[in-house]
């Protein structure tokens, strides 16, 4: 019997000292203890499958039709460089970084045009409307079904919801993706991936020069 406890005590402290061992040497590699953790996600999410990128180009269920119209939202546009500015006419023409251009109004509530300069980088706070829509390989049918489908030059597509913090991501026909935070009575509940979106924004609300 004594034998037998010390055969098993020697096997413990192997295993206890194999255990350091390992311990030690992945505090000695933080690198390799990284890469061991990110194999092991990686091997997770191969066999849970429970997670896929988002994707605008897909068919969202349910009939086609208008899902919401003429939402107000406040879209931030960041950053923006400025291409141009008429201060008559209160108007400013932002880029992207993808150099695409728009010419927005200016309101009058926005104290600080006169302040910027062509050439400036800033944050522009712009007042949207957007429509939200199930349509048939870009028309809408009538309701009786009778008359010739209306096209919708739609103009971004919905890349996910999040109805827990209110938002929802477009993505663009260009390619360019925006998040936008809801307001409480945009039925994000009855929207979906795919659905078509008509974004029409045109009023800088405000205006933050970041680049001085």
């Amino acid at each position: 019997m004594s034998t037998s406890r010390k055969a098993g005590c020697s096997r413990d402290h192997q295993l206890n000292q194999t255990d350091r061992d390992q311990n030690s040497s992945v505090k000695k590699n933080p690198i390799s203890a990284a890469l061991l953790a990110a194999g092991l996600f990686l091997l997770a999410l191969t066999f849970t499958g429970c997670w896929t990128p988002p994707n605008a180009n897909v068919q969202p269920p349910g009939k086609p039709g208008l899902v919401q119209g003429d939402i107000p939202v406040d879209v931030i546009q960041y950053p923006v460089t400025v291409k141009a500015i008429d201060l008559s006419r209160r108007t400013i023409t932002l880029a992207h970084a993808d150099d695409s251009q728009k010419v927005f109004n200016v309101l009058p509530s926005v104290d600080n045009l006169e302040a910027v300069k062509v050439g400036d980088v800033i944050r522009a706070t712009v007042k949207a409307h957007l429509s939200v829509y199930i349509l048939d390989n870009g028309r809408l049918p009538n309701a009786d079904g009778t008359s010739r489908p209306k096209t919708i030059n739609f103009n971004a597509r919905i890349l996910s919801v999040d109805p827990s913090y209110r938002l929802l991501t477009l993505q663009f026909t260009n390619g360019r993706k925006l998040t936008i935070k809801t307001s409480l009575n945009v039925q994000l509940t009855r929207m979906a991936p795919g659905m078509d979106v008509v974004m029409r924004s045109n009023d800088v609300t405000r205006i933050q020069i970041s680049n001085r």
